[in-house]
């Protein structure tokens, strides 16, 4: 860290904005390279965020998550369920670990050097092109880094809007390790989504819906989740903990100037999983290697953009209610178990699952 010339405000290299997975990324993709990483986080400690901590295979090539992770949990079966009824979908290899978020994060944290510094409980306030505040100081950058999610201060301070496949998720959390990775198609009862029972965690199970639309709240969303929850596993809602968050897969970009963006604060969200983590860890690190001059970076977020542009057709086509699409969905996953139905399935879910 360096002082400015008249004394006053420290200077960072690099000011990171958020310890998620997509900031500490970043963070741990600039060991080495000398420069002083300042990273921010609102919360009080690693691990914080809503969302599931469950890893594909593409996360880490060539390594096995169990190994890296003691007591990672294996999916190797994903249930689908429809109006018709529920259909089990076995693999012979993992389509996710779940590792928790706490975990990988602290994995992640662990690879950062000396130059790094991190600092919890600390929100950011404001942003000029020079410096930021948060609710306990002010630091000048060189160069700022967004990785604050779906309500990011940087995106914020680069005026870019957040319109198409905005959503958001809303669930109960029961507190016991998921048996069961399901995915329902409910068009009717969630429009342009999804409902899930998944694990949050190593020890809690997630149940609740997705829904895309720049218009949809949570006030709109939780009445679906509960009335749906309530027929479909007669759970009693009255005394459960329940969450929501907000879902960005609108991208606009990763870079500009010295301002960057990464994850969910760039729009870098698969819309149809709603698969995020991937997404975080591999933008932070193209824009860590950016920074260091290293132009295998555009090669990392070509592929990434060209991923979320497929991804973002497919979801659209598929839940406009204007076009075939839909039908061709809902007969796909009423029972996508055997002939041209599992074909298709394995297709298009591996295809998400490995890229």
């Amino acid at each position: 860290m360096a002082m400015d010339s008249s004394g006053g405000d420290p200077i960072f290299d690099v000011i990171i904005v958020g310890a998620g997975p997509g900031g500490l990324s970043c963070a741990k993709h600039l060991s080495g390279s000398g420069l002083r990483v300042l990273v921010l986080e609102k919360s009080p400690d690693l691990g914080k965020k809503i969302c599931s901590g469950e890893i594909s295979s593409k996360m880490f090539p060539g390594k096995d998550p169990t190994e890296l992770f003691d007591g990672a949990q294996e999916w190797r079966t994903v249930v689908v369920g429809t109006r018709k009824g529920i259909s089990s979908v076995e693999y012979d290899r993992p389509f996710l670990w779940t590792v928790g978020r706490y975990e990988l994060e602290n994995y992640l944290k662990s690879g950062c050097d000396g130059n790094t510094e991190i600092r919890f409980s600390e929100p950011v306030t404001a942003i000029t092109q020079e410096y930021l505040e948060t609710t306990k100081g002010r630091y000048r950058y060189r160069r700022l880094v967004g990785a604050d999610g779906s309500f990011s201060k940087v995106r914020e301070y680069l005026k870019l809007p957040s319109e198409h496949v905005v959503g958001y998720a809303f669930h109960y959390v029961l507190d016991r390790p998921a048996k069961e990775f399901r995915v329902y198609w409910l068009p009717h009862i969630f429009p342009r989504g999804y409902g899930y029972v998944m694990s949050k965690g190593r020890g809690a199970t997630m149940v609740g819906g997705a829904m895309a639309g720049k218009d949809v709240l949570h006030k709109d969303l939780a009445p679906r989740v509960r009335n749906w929850v309530r027929k479909e596993f007669s759970f009693d809602v009255s005394k459960a903990k329940s969450e929501a968050f907000k879902g960005n897969a609108d991208y606009r970009g990763w870079r500009f100037g010295n301002v960057f963006l990464v994850g969910d604060a760039a729009g870098l969200l698969n819309p149809v999983t709603t698969e995020g983590i991937y997404y975080a860890v591999t933008s932070g690190k193209a824009v860590a290697r950016h920074i260091r001059g290293d132009g295998e970076s555009e090669r990392i977020m070509g592929k990434l953009e060209a991923t979320h542009r497929a991804q973002v057709f497919l979801f659209d086509i598929f839940t406009d209610p204007k076009l075939p699409f839909r039908w061709f969905v809902n007969w796909v996953l009423s029972d996508p178990r055997k002939g041209i139905r599992r074909k298709i399935f394995d297709l298009v879910f591996w295809r998400f699952m490995d890229h």
